[in-house]
């Protein structure tokens, strides 16, 4: 009789690998859910920063705009705006494009690329508007005449590179993060399992040879297994007994047939 628990034979795996790798992997699973909630945290705080931060330059084209329609410059007549939008493109990493469009949705002025295909004139009915396209993501404030009628907007384009940029390399360093810490964690489950079930082990063995001289010899010693416990060392006492009142039951019957 063998007990589940004892170490390999036959190509068995021992107790503490097998008790190792299910606790790594759990340990392993655990560490790569943090790291992957980080990680989604990382990438919606990045991109809210970069709408915040946009939208502040948005807001101050739009007072622009609306300081020169105040004194009846039209949008593609300001030149102190297309400086400011020229300005802004340039301090403010990653700005695609800065295009201003009128109520009909035309360009009156851009700079950068916005692409052609665009819902502008549709979204002019709001305060404000967030909307993206294949290459980035896009924040529209509408502006007001000095009648307090939409006139148009100003539409700023946040290149989704830039985002992806500084997400994949969050990615990596999380990943690299992640394996060098499943691997030492790994490193000292192993040890630990090992150092737990050594004399675990010895205590199994002890009971498997008892056990296993008990079918020849009929009784055996009294064991001593402080890990497993007092019931366990009951529990193997009275199978050996009960094999042992077996064996001479048997022994009894086949006398008393030979007679």
């Amino acid at each position: 009789m063998r007990l589940g628990l004892s170490p390999s034979r036959g190509g068995n795996l021992p107790l503490w690998l097998r008790l190792g790798v299910h606790i790594s992997l759990i340990i392993a699973l655990a560490i790569g859910l943090i790291s992957f909630l980080n990680y989604y945290n990382f990438e919606k705080s990045f991109r809210e920063l970069n709408v915040a931060r946009v939208s502040v330059v948005a807001r101050d084209l739009r007072q622009a705009i609306e300081v020169g329609l105040n004194i009846g410059l039209a949008p593609r007549d300001n030149l102190e705006l297309a400086r400011e939008i020229a300005a802004a493109k340039d301090r403010t990493t990653g700005l695609r494009f800065a295009t201003v469009i009128d109520e009909q949705g035309r360009r009156l002025l851009e700079l950068g690329s916005a692409g052609v295909e665009q819902d502008w004139r549709l979204r002019l009915e709001g305060q404000g508007w967030l909307g993206e396209d294949a290459d980035s993501y896009q924040i529209g404030l509408p502006y007001r005449n000095s009648f307090g009628l939409i006139s148009g907007a100003i539409i700023l384009g946040y290149d989704k590179a830039e985002i992806n940029r500084a997400t994949a390399k969050m990615r990596r360093a999380l990943l690299t993060e992640w394996l060098i810490a499943v691997a030492a964690v790994s490193l000292l489950v192993m040890l630990g399992t090992w150092l737990i079930t050594r004399r675990l082990r010895h205590e199994l063995d002890v009971a498997e040879s008892a056990l296993k001289a008990s079918a020849h010899e009929g009784s055996a010693s009294r064991l001593h297994l402080p890990i497993l416990g007092e019931d366990v060392e009951k529990g193997i006492a009275d199978l050996i007994q009960k094999r042992a009142s077996l064996m001479e039951d048997a022994a009894e019957r086949s006398a008393h047939s030979a007679r």
